[in-house]
């Protein structure tokens, strides 16, 4: 199993109150290797907060978070940096490329941070390589405000990619796009698990990018169930 969430609960304490709102009550969730899973349900349901737990940025009130057979409780917030780095790749809603760099300079931030002169060298090469395959090559030496937002939303998939995470965790991903861009970025995400071998979880609101993963689930009240596909 390349993640697991066992009997994940979060708490948040709510405003002028002492009481805490359940937000995630008892979430187990197994995510097997090159597996495309859906998460919906409404606004405020804890979708995200979900995903950030799983992606080890924010921690569960109880339960475990196992990634690569690794407890993350144990881990220290050094050693959780590092396999956010090279294990998992993030992409968002909005696609937070810095406005003061090139779309190629932001697509290799993640590999900055790697010691290794040859493995920044690979990351720079692989980096390349996948902005031709999103049809970017042309705009690498642009800054954001000069790229579309489906271009920025693109480049950001890249840069979650470049240090070749195992696991890809995408929240509302297509939520800032026009019909047809969030469609087609629905689809690069779809031939991207196929192609790069990894495993996909999206945070989504629409049903047609939901109906291209593998499994989808439902969150709401607390608890996260199968929905089926038929």
């Amino acid at each position: 199993m390349l993640a697991e969430l066992q009997d994940i609960t979060k708490h948040y304490n709510q405003a002028l109150t002492v009481r805490q709102k359940p937000v995630l009550e008892g979430v187990s969730l197994q995510i097997g290797d090159n597996e495309s899973i859906a998460i919906t349900g409404p606004s405020g349901s804890g979708k995200t907060t979900l995903l950030n737990i799983l992606g080890t940025l924010d921690r569960p009130d109880s339960g475990l978070v196992i990634l690569n057979g690794m407890n993350v409780s144990d881990m220290k917030e050094t050693e959780l940096a590092d396999l956010r780095n090279g294990f998992i790749g993030f992409v968002f809603q909005l696609h937070f490329l810095l406005p003061q760099l090139s779309l190629l300079e932001n697509v290799l931030l993640p590999v900055l941070p790697l010691k290794d002169k040859a493995a920044r060298k690979a990351g720079r090469e692989r980096a390349i390589r996948l902005i031709e395959s999103m049809g970017l090559q042309d705009l690498i030496h642009q800054r954001p405000s000069r790229l579309s937002v489906g271009e920025c939303q693109r480049a950001a998939v890249v840069r979650a990619l470049v240090n070749k995470p195992r696991l890809l965790l995408a929240d509302e991903p297509t939520g800032s796009l026009d019909a047809e861009t969030a469609a087609r970025l629905g689809l690069l995400l779809a031939s991207l698990k196929r192609e790069e071998a990894l495993s996909l979880v999206v945070v989504t609101h629409s049903p047609e990018l939901a109906g291209q993963m593998d499994k989808i689930y439902k969150l709401g009240s607390g608890k996260l169930l199968p929905i089926s596909k038929g």
